[in-house]
């Protein structure tokens, strides 16, 4: 799988410059004052940059100079406020050799806020009578950065922590999702990856999963289940399914110390169980336990299995979580703040990239101290 990364720095003027080429000199990009009394407080760069950046992707590196460009396809994730250090990043998806499509990521250099994800799709010209030029040489550009280098596959990708983690992993994340806009490729059931993974991956190295996907929490009394065997099918018996399948996918493309990471919950531990969501809390119990089994059959070929367990995350499917109720789970906490998705991110990567074989079959809570 060919992949690409360039850096660029932008400013104030940059938006000026673009202004002028284009001549959108909206006072919120253009105008310091009117820009101070928005809700970004600085001029925010023409989200139509962007889409030079992804031009410049196309144009310099994947496909490259032979690139003729068919369709344009961006999502603004977040504003871009100068000044900033860009890092864009693209991963061919396809190529037939006359026609393919690149995913683009534009993300901060710095913190791994993503700003804009999309995609492009593109065919190749031809210029007296030779075809296709090969990509620029190292040389030709001084901040093109190739990465050949193993994935992390993450599932439930458009979730907020799957958002975050593929944010920080960049170019190293291969994100699945059952609804993907943008960079994330779309699978409608974790059961049938695995005859989609070789593609998936096009020869790239896996270097591990996390498991964001999960469903989201029921509000039925078990005594109260109109139908049991179809409730404990979605809740239960589907995700350790799940959780198999990608074990098994890990054993066969895994690289060593390949780590396969389920993300459990305190809502079912023992004095936090939540009792308004038994089902959710029984399918999370089962991680501790199984992560233990898998650490013994992956341990042969030198991989990893292992849990992190997360008290009440900020975001995600606690979204809607009144202020009342947020200030009371801030309140268990010795911090006395909720933690984001992109800290629970930072703290997975940290996981990924500890190696140690001790760590495998370990439950590892990352609650900061809460209380039950």
């Amino acid at each position: 799988m060919k992949s690409a990364e360039f850096r660029i720095d932008v400013t104030a003027q940059s938006a000026l410059d673009f202004a002028a080429l284009s001549g959108d000199w909206n006072p919120l990009h253009t105008n310091s004052e009117y820009a101070a009394e928005t809700i970004f407080r600085r001029p925010v760069l023409h989200g139509a940059f962007s889409a030079g950046l992804f031009s410049r992707m196309a144009g310099m590196y994947l496909p490259g100079t032979e690139c003729l460009l068919h369709s344009l396809q961006l999502r603004f994730v977040a504003p871009i406020v100068p000044p900033a250090s860009l890092v864009v990043s693209g991963r061919v998806v396809s190529d037939s050799g006359e026609t393919g499509r690149v995913d683009v990521s534009v993300s901060d250099a710095l913190t791994g806020v993503r700003y804009v994800d999309g995609s492009y799709g593109f065919g190749r010209h031809v210029a007296g009578g030779s075809s296709a030029a090969q990509l620029p040489s190292a040389g030709a550009s001084p901040d093109a950065v190739y990465t050949d280098v193993p994935v992390v596959l993450v599932t439930g990708a458009s979730g907020a922590i799957g958002r975050a983690l593929t944010a920080r992993l960049g170019a190293r994340a291969l994100g699945v999702a059952r609804s993907a806009p943008g960079h994330w490729a779309q699978i409608a059931d974790i059961e049938q990856l695995p005859l989609q993974i070789e593609s998936l991956l096009a020869g790239r190295a896996l270097a591990g999963i996390v498991h964001c996907a999960w469903p989201a929490p029921d509000n039925v009394q078990l005594t109260a289940l109109p139908v049991i065997d179809s409730g404990v099918e979605h809740f239960v018996a589907a995700p350790l399914r799940q959780s198999l399948v990608l074990a098994k996918i890990l054993k066969t493309y895994g690289v060593p110390d390949a780590a396969l990471v389920l993300l459990g919950s305190t809502a079912a531990s023992p004095g936090r169980h939540n009792y308004r969501m038994p089902l959710y809390s029984l399918g999370k119990a089962l991680i501790p336990e199984l992560v233990r089994v898998l650490a013994t059959e992956l341990g042969a070929t030198k991989q990893r299995a292992l849990a992190v367990v997360l008290d009440v995350v900020d975001g995600g499917m606690n979204e809607s979580m009144s202020k009342m109720a947020r200030i009371a789970h801030a309140g268990r906490a010795p911090s006395g703040t909720l933690p984001s998705a992109d800290d629970v991110a930072a703290q997975l990567i940290w996981v990924l990239e500890n190696k140690s074989m001790l760590m495998s079959g370990a439950v590892l809570s990352l609650t900061g101290g809460a209380l039950p």
